[in-house]
């Protein structure tokens, strides 16, 4: 009876759990309590906002040297806000860009 509440126990701290990820700015909550060792998730920007270019939306559950699971990206993801560009033409043919910001 004892090895068995010992080997549950071993294998909850060898296998790891991540809980929630902490928020980056302009980010969108993560629902899912705890994701196992090994998972991956994509985290979202909010409303208004774009991952920035070389930045990854992908993180992994991993397993640290101290047998703790911890998030892990390579790219951490930054969000910006989303921009355009307004057309005006000042003569055919001619064109002028101007970066605008959606709210």
């Amino acid at each position: 009876f004892y090895f068995i509440i010992i080997f549950l126990f071993f294998s909850y701290f060898v296998s790891g759990v991540c809980g929630k990820p902490e928020l980056a700015d302009n980010t969108v909550p993560v629902s899912d309590l705890s994701h196992n060792i090994g998972a991956s998730i994509r985290i979202q920007c909010a409303k208004g906002y774009v991952r920035k270019a070389g930045t990854s939306s992908l993180i992994r559950c991993t397993q640290q040297q101290n047998h703790n699971a911890s998030w892990h990206s390579e790219l951490p993801l930054k969000c910006i806000r989303k921009s355009c560009l307004l057309q005006r033409y000042l003569t055919p043919g001619h064109g002028m860009s101007a970066p605008c910001f959606l709210p």
